[in-house]
């Protein structure tokens, strides 16, 4: 595009002295003209007049007529396409005259030519024909230019043929052929734009090709009828969720609506204790907060209209009742288990296959934390791969760890398909700007990876979203949300998640950590294997001191 227009300021330049050149020859035919008429004028004789001197008559200077019928039916010629270049003037000549069906000169096509060579049209130089005649050859030609100044002449050719009739009816000489000076037929800054939108406008050939490329978005944006099951079956009956209000609390719901009751939307209330100090303002870490009982900023807690039921415990229940007896692609759904033991030690194969596994593993990443951390010898060195012989993993990483998680991946099995973010709000679902990590930047977001083993097709597409935005709770408890992510991934199939916790425990999933209340196991396969390992059920080395992060 910058070619192009450097092209267009080009021309505009030399256009503009084009300009300046024929106003200068149109004043000097003008002075001719007036010297002509002067000497033609016989001079009255004066009383010291002589009748006998002589009287000296300038030669008269013969101008250069071009027709404009046939300069524009020239201009026509040099646009074919057809046309084929270098071409000489006699042949030229020949298609005026076909086109005109009269007499066309050789020299009024040459005297046209070399105009428009000097508008930079086209570029001649002088040749001759084979019988040895002299003429000019065209050597090529800007077609876009000519297309322009055609369609241009076109154009003021249309409004002004009115007047041009009642000019010539008007004009006591009827007979005479219409003829005029060489001047230019369009102005410089018409002819400009012209060709600036000749360039722009797209071709035929690219209004197609955004046609189809529309037409193949609107197709491929078009759920299918498996996509749309899918949806179907995993979407929330009821009105289970409720959001907050961006006002916070009530009164300043009601003061903001200019409303005498607060909306319908969740609020929260604010604690005010004996030893809080209102002037302060909030706590920056509200409910996550480790001296509540002192903290003298403001904190929250949800106003709730009436007694809220355990929503969340119901729908895990929920599930773990449908879980009893169904079977679906023959994969019994059993209620949560869990496993108290030291992964370092743990024999995995006890444990079957698993279609999804989740992580969330005590990085040592060089920063003061309240738990104990893993060596990365020791991350790398967990027995993963037995757990899966295709399927998904998510594995939580942060700081260094995000390298060190990536080379575990790879360790295990496992390719990176993906990454979610967790972006982190606090109690008033704003974000946070006071993380409790970070070595130069406060982390207001958590990574996880996300690997993939074999060809893992019965799996869901595109139903979720790489990002969640959810609320900070206690150290290191990662957002429910993931849960119901992998469930919508892969419904119906066994999951496993390592260095888990007492409130990971989930519905169809089997939890391992050294935090869980020892040994709770329900299927029958798996409990049979593990009594034949671990016949006594402990599982736990008298060192351990990790805890999940």
């Amino acid at each position: 595009m910058s070619d192009t227009w450097s092209d267009i300021v080009a021309l505009k330049k030399k256009q503009e002295s084009l300009r300046e050149r024929m106003q200068r020859r149109k004043r000097e035919r003008q002075a001719l003209g007036v010297s002509a008429e002067e000497v033609a004028a016989p001079s009255q004789p004066g009383p010291s007049s002589r009748s006998s001197s002589p009287v000296t008559v300038q030669p008269t200077v013969d101008l250069v007529y071009i027709d404009p019928e046939i300069e524009k039916k020239l201009l026509e010629v040099l646009c074919d396409h057809a046309l084929t270049l270098p071409t000489d003037s006699p042949s030229l000549q020949s298609n005026v005259q076909k086109a005109l069906n009269k007499e066309v000169s050789q020299g009024t096509v040459e005297s046209i030519l070399q105009k428009f060579s000097a508008q930079e049209l086209i570029e001649i130089k002088d040749g001759g024909t084979p019988d040895g005649q002299t003429c000019v050859l065209v050597t090529s030609a800007e077609l876009s230019k000519l297309t322009a100044v055609s369609n241009q002449l076109n154009e003021k050719d249309k409004p002004t043929a009115s007047k041009k009739r009642k000019r010539e009816s008007d004009s006591p000489t009827k007979n005479e052929p219409s003829v005029k000076l060489v001047t230019r037929q369009i102005s410089t800054e018409a002819e400009a734009d012209s060709v600036e939108s000749l360039l722009s406008m797209p071709s035929i050939k690219e209004q197609e090709t955004k046609k189809m490329g529309e037409e193949i978005f609107d197709l491929l944006s078009k759920p299918t009828a498996k996509e749309q099951s899918v949806v179907e079956k995993f979407k929330s009956q009821g009105n289970q969720l409720k959001e907050f209000c961006p006002h916070g609390t009530k009164e300043e719901c009601m003061k903001m609506n200019n409303k005498d009751i607060p909306c319908e939307k969740l609020h929260f209330r604010r604690i005010i204790n004996k030893h809080t100090d209102e002037s302060l303002g909030d706590c920056s870490f509200l409910n996550t907060c480790f001296h509540m009982d002192t903290c003298k900023y403001v904190h929250y807690e949800i106003d709730f209209q009436r007694r809220p039921g355990s929503q969340q415990q119901q729908s895990k229940t929920d599930l773990a009742e449908r879980g009893k007896g169904s079977e679906d692609n023959k994969v019994i759904l059993y209620p949560p288990q869990w496993i108290q033991c030291d992964l370092r030690s743990l024999y995995m194969p006890v444990l079957g296959k698993f279609a999804v596994v989740m992580a969330d593993p005590p990085w040592d990443i060089h920063m003061e934390l309240p738990y104990g951390t893993m060596q990365d010898d020791e991350m790398r060195q967990l027995d993963v791969p037995s757990l899966q012989d295709e399927g998904f993993i998510f594995l939580w990483v942060t700081g260094r760890a995000m390298e060190l998680g990536r080379e575990c991946l790879k360790l295990w099995g496992y390719r990176r398909c993906d990454e979610l973010i967790w972006v982190k709000t606090n109690q008033l679902q704003r974000l946070i700007r006071t993380g409790r990590t970070g070595h130069w930047l406060n982390h207001g977001k958590e990574h996880c990876l996300v690997g993939i083993k074999g060809n893992a097709t019965a799996y869901n597409r595109g139903l979720d979203c790489d990002v969640l935005v959810a609320e900070v709770r206690e150290t290191s408890h990662k957002p429910d949300e993931i849960y119901g992510l992998i469930e919508r991934l892969s419904p119906g199939t066994r999951k496993i998640e390592l260095f888990g916790r007492p409130h990971n425990v989930q519905p169809n999933w089997i939890t391992l950590g050294n935090q869980v209340d020892g040994v709770h196991l329900l299927d029958p396969e798996v409990v049979e294997r593990f009594k034949k390992r671990y016949p006594d059920g402990n599982l736990l080395k008298p060192s351990t001191s990790y805890k999940p992060s």
